[in-house]
């Protein structure tokens, strides 16, 4: 059952439904899969948990019923990858963009580490669907395997830092482990500050810049001035 609020407003699952909307004339379907998606992307954000988008939600939030969303998605999974495949798409342009605005591999990396912080930051009920929902890694699709949402962001993370070794940083490991150890610390500090707020967390910028440094990406490690 749906929890009320503290003020004691009923939850978005128990509100009562939105007026039906009119039927799509011909041709219109494609509008009303947009739609769909549209309420999906921000009931997603306002509860940052996957599982609890329900596909009566979601028609709700349209002003439709259940069925129509099926003529246009096989099931709940298909809409969260739909969802989840544009909201990595953002993410990766944001971090892009940023590093975009140096020369210098050492900036550029600081910043795309800056703009992945500020990202769930700004969305962090996108962010922590994007990296706790389940079941949507890579599917196999007839003879050819669909890759993960996430991964052109991962491969952008892992040139990045090779960039740094090729102007002259010393880590300790291949391209690919580094971003991987990058990785792990960015989104440690990104999930913990979202679940717990209150605690006296250090700025982004102070974690960006000490993890940098102890993964010797930073310029100063480098060989090369």
């Amino acid at each position: 059952m749906a929890k009320s609020s503290e003020q004691g407003e009923p939850s978005r699952a128990t509100m009562p439904s939105q007026p039906r909307r009119r039927r799509n004339r011909r041709g219109e379907g494609e509008f009303l899969r947009d739609e769909i998606l549209e309420a999906a992307n921000r009931l997603i954000g306002q509860i940052g948990d996957a599982e609890a988008l329900s596909i009566r939600m979601l028609a709700n939030d349209v002003g439709i019923t259940p069925p129509s969303v099926y003529r246009h998605f096989d099931d709940k999974a298909a809409i969260l990858r739909a969802v989840v495949e544009g909201r990595f798409a953002d993410f990766a342009d944001r971090m892009s963009m940023a590093e975009q605005a140096s020369r210098s591999p050492f900036v550029s990396l600081r910043r795309r580490c800056e703009a992945y912080l500020r990202f769930a930051d700004e969305q962090p009920g996108h962010y922590r669907v994007l990296f706790s929902a389940a079941s949507l890694g890579p599917v196999s699709i007839g003879v050819t395997d669909r890759p993960h949402p996430g991964a052109p962001s991962f491969l952008a993370q892992v040139s990045s830092v090779q960039r740094c070794i090729d102007a002259g940083a010393r880590p300790e490991g291949d391209a690919t482990f580094i971003a991987i150890m990058l990785w792990s610390t960015l989104h440690g500090f990104a999930d913990l500050r979202i679940g717990k707020p209150e605690m006296p967390w250090p700025t982004p910028q102070r974690v960006v810049d000490d993890t940098l440094k102890r993964l010797r990406l930073d310029r100063r490690r480098s060989t090369k001035s």
